[in-house]
């Protein structure tokens, strides 16, 4: 079947389904000779249709040897999300894609043997030659929402500085579950419980523990061939968070738990302070410690995620100055040599200060990072242009225990324009992303330790329409 007829079908069937629930719900009377009664089908027809398109072009330039690789798609969807009846809603959603133009993305380059990293995640990863059944059913909850209580059941988005949407590709991550906020004043709390998830370049739901491996596994730390996918037993995710805002301060507390692997817990305050001068002054610090829980996932260590008794901690600093239209900052990370910082890529992206698009420090144990950033906004703030440029000192490459994809030591340079639409063309939104990598002097770097990963540009050009 044609994946826009199979999506628009599909919703209109749960909009058919949300009908019926409704009206057989005993507290609401649907009485059709009654006008002064409200219907049932009118209060349905005051929810909100979402309507989605995007268009990607991507393109990655390695070092002249190796492959490049170039793609273009766009997709679109439609969401409805139904008014709120005693603080009870729901909502579904669907979304297909499409792939115009593509060049080397389901290719092996013939050095390294290595497959393409960043496009493809545009489209099925597990499924690469893929080019016909590319949609997916998104969002399908309920939800409760009155004064500070807000609670969500089923399949939805998430949002916090591990567990995201990680949204940089054509969709994003959701999570299957509930999660719970209560906000009564400056004190918010969150809270959830996951048990499937579906990630950005991937069509299927999975459990949370098939989730592990999706994407590249990396190196075994035991120098084994074996890999913890397909290998890990855990139930889902739980996480808690804790955040108190103040007029010059926003101070918040993490913890997540994927049950039987890992636990993982972060602090974090940030504020701003006046000064005489004009600029307001900028400061921030973030830490966060993680240790393994049993057996890492698995009783054989070799097919374990995180090994037993592994543990490692962070801390990140921010300093900088912000002026009503633009801000720069300097930020600092360094992550114990005590062990790898990990966290499934498949579950979303670390905020931490000194991240940059196109590069995580998941995997990573003994790295120190540098990086500073300028954010301006022009033209009514309609027009923003950020740039950053980052030193990210990692153990050697060679360091398996330390060092889980083999990054060596690189310079990063980030660019992005991004000019969102105001008035007629309110939703539009275009941005320009160019990203390179360059590695560090005096080391001396195999072909699988510079293809995807250093000595490269990386390029995206993004339309995006919300209506």
């Amino acid at each position: 079947m044609n994946p826009i007829i199979r999506v628009i079908s599909l919703l209109f069937l749960l909009f058919g389904w949300s009908q019926m629930a409704f009206a057989q719900h005993g507290n609401m009377e649907v009485i059709e000779d009654d006008p002064d009664k409200t219907l049932f089908g009118k209060v349905l027809k005051e929810g909100k249709f979402e309507f989605h398109l995007r268009s990607y072009f991507m393109a990655t330039q390695n070092q002249g040897y190796l492959l490049d690789y170039q793609t273009w798609g766009t997709g679109a969807g439609i969401g409805y999300f139904s008014p709120r009846w005693k603080g009870l809603g729901l909502g579904f959603s669907g979304f297909f894609v499409f792939r115009h133009f593509e060049n080397n993305v389901t290719a092996i380059d013939p050095l390294t043997q290595s497959p393409n990293r960043y496009e493809i995640l545009l489209y099925d990863l597990q499924n690469p030659t893929n080019h016909k059944d590319l949609d997916r059913l998104e969002e399908f909850f309920l939800s409760y929402e009155k004064e500070s209580l807000s609670i969500w059941v089923g399949r939805h988005h998430f949002d916090s500085p591990f567990l995201n949407a990680s949204d940089n590709r054509m969709r994003p991550n959701l999570f299957s579950g509930i999660s719970v906020e209560v906000k009564p004043g400056k004190l918010g709390v969150k809270a959830s419980w996951f048990s499937h998830v579906i990630s950005r370049g991937s069509l299927e739901w999975l459990s949370v523990e098939e989730s592990f491996g999706l994407y590249n596994t990396g190196r075994n730390p035991l120098d084994s061939e074996e890999s913890y996918k397909h290998h890990i037993d855990s139930k889902g995710i739980a996480s808690l968070g804790f955040d108190y805002v103040s007029d010059r301060a926003k101070f918040e507390s993490w913890s997540y738990l994927a049950e039987g692997v890992f636990g993982l817990s972060t602090l974090q305050a940030t504020g701003h302070l006046d000064m005489n001068l004009g600029p307001e002054f900028l400061w921030g610090i973030q830490g966060f410690y993680e240790s393994a829980v049993g057996d890492g996932g698995n009783e054989n260590p070799q097919k374990a995620y995180i090994l037993p008794n592994e543990q490692t901690s962070g801390l990140g600093l921010r300093g900088g100055l912000k002026w009503p239209k633009s801000k720069l900052t300097l930020n600092y990370l360094k992550i114990s040599d005590k062990g790898r910082f990990l966290f499934p890529r498949e579950w979303g992206r670390e905020q931490f200060f000194v991240s940059l698009p196109r590069e995580r420090f998941e995997g990573l144990g003994g790295v120190s990072v540098r990086m500073i950033k300028y954010d301006q906004s022009l033209v009514d703030e309609k027009l923003k242009i950020g740039v950053g440029f980052s030193h990210v000192d990692n153990p050697d490459h060679n360091d398996f225990h330390l060092n889980k994809y083999g990054i060596p030591d690189y310079f990063q340079v980030s660019g992005l324009v991004d000019y969102r639409f105001k008035g007629f063309f309110q939703g539009l939104d275009l941005q320009l992303q160019v990203v390179g990598k360059k590695e560090a002097p005096s080391q001396e770097l195999p072909p699988e330790s510079i293809i995807n990963k250093v000595n490269m540009i990386n390029y995206s050009l993004i339309v995006d329409y919300r209506f």
